[in-house]
């Protein structure tokens, strides 16, 4: 990068996104059958993926949905990547969470920093779509996605970036307030 905070010398690195985050399909419990819903357990779509932070979900599943479908328990922090007809949205769930098929979660290792990964992600989203296909709709698979590289700096450097990158955010959310309310 030729613009970096002053404390960091040292070189970035290249990884596969495969290598600092474990990937995790989603799954919809059968939507005829009442026991799998309106639970507890947040379920989102790709529609719902529209800020940088995801809480609630338009639907719920129960326990028992979770266990008789594919879709799995995603921790608080994950990343929720839309990769099916939408492609290459992100969101951080702030708490555990499932999602449908639509998606392909990364759940960042100590290597990386969600909100970094994230941020990348966002800057990157051309390669996802790229690298997608698919007749009826595009769709980009978890090996493929798996593969992508990633150019990433040391954890502290991360740190420091999704830091910076998090107060910028903050501010243009605070500005899109005020001009909610002149408008």
């Amino acid at each position: 990068p030729n613009l970096r905070f002053p404390s960091f010398e040292e070189e970035w690195k290249t990884k596969k996104l495969g290598e600092i985050a474990q990937i995790i399909g989603g799954g919809t419990p059968e939507t005829n059958i009442e026991e799998y819903w309106n639970g507890d357990i947040q379920w989102f779509t790709p529609t719902e993926v529209k800020s940088n932070f995801v809480t609630k979900s338009n639907r719920t599943i129960t326990e028992l949905g979770l266990k008789k479908s594919s879709a799995k328990l995603l921790p608080k922090g994950t990343i929720l990547l839309t990769t099916r007809a939408t492609i290459g949205e992100v969101a951080i769930a702030t708490q555990e969470c499932t999602t449908n098929q639509g998606f392909q979660s990364l759940i960042v290792n100590k290597e990386a920093k969600n909100i970094f990964v994230s941020n990348w992600i966002k800057q990157n989203k051309k390669e996802f779509i790229v690298r997608a296909n698919g007749s009826t709709f595009s769709e980009i698979s978890k090996s493929e996605v798996e593969s992508i590289p990633i150019f990433i700096p040391s954890i502290q450097e991360q740190e420091k970036i999704s830091s910076f990158l998090s107060l910028i955010d903050d501010r243009i959310a605070t500005q899109n307030k005020i001009l909610s309310h002149y408008q």
